[in-house]
C-alpha cells in the first residue's frame, strides 16, 4: 500500500489510486530510487532491469481537461493545520486516512497533488479511479533520457 491509497480496501465503497508527477524526474526519484534504489558508497544502487524496463506513461481524461484536486500544499495544506509530514512521513496511515475522507467527502474530488518526498521540488498526484483517467500511450525510457536521469539523481545500475 502506498501514500494515499485506500486505508481499507475490500470495503464498500472503496477506492484505487494511480500515482502521478509533474515531471519525470519527480516520477524516476518517486519510482525507480525510492522503489528499487539502494544509497551505498555516496550513490544509489539501482538493479540493471529496473532501469531498462521502465517506461514513461502519458494519461488523457475524457471527461474534462482539467481534473479537480485537493491540494496538500503550501498554504492550502497549512490552513488544514496540517505541514509536509503528510508527504513525508515513512507511515502512512495519516495520508490514507485524508485520503479517504478527501475521496468520501464529494464525488467532484478526482485525487490529491502534494508535494513529493522523493524530490521536494516537485509535485507528486494521487489520482482516484473515479477521474476517468486513461493511458494515452506508453514509452521505454530512451538511452539519453536514462542516462541524464542516473547523473542527476547519482544512480549506479547494478
Amino acid at each position: 500500500m502506498y501514500r494515499f491509497d485506500d486505508p481499507d480496501p475490500g470495503r464498500a465503497g472503496e477506492f484505487g489510486t494511480c500515482y502521478t508527477a509533474n515531471s519525470i524526474e519527480v516520477a524516476f526519484a518517486e519510482s525507480v530510487i525510492h522503489e528499487a534504489g539502494r544509497f551505498v558508497a555516496g550513490a544509489y544502487e539501482v538493479p540493471s532491469a529496473e532501469l531498462t524496463e521502465r517506461s514513461v506513461v502519458q494519461f488523457t481524461c475524457d471527461r474534462r481537461k482539467t481534473l479537480v484536486l485537493a491540494d496538500l500544499t503550501g498554504a492550502a495544506l497549512k490552513s488544514l493545520g496540517l505541514n509536509n509530514d503528510i508527504s513525508a512521513l515513512a507511515d502512512y496511515s495519516v495520508s490514507q486516512a485524508w485520503a479517504q475522507a478527501i475521496h468520501d467527502a464529494d464525488p467532484r474530488w478526482q485525487g490529491i497533488r502534494y508535494v513529493s518526498r522523493q524530490m521536494n521540488k516537485g509535485f507528486a498526484y494521487a489520482i482516484f479511479e473515479r477521474s476517468g483517467l486513461k493511458k494515452l500511450r506508453s514509452e521505454k525510457l530512451k538511452v539519453a533520457q536514462l542516462d541524464a536521469l542516473c547523473d542527476l539523481f547519482n544512480v549506479t545500475a547494478v
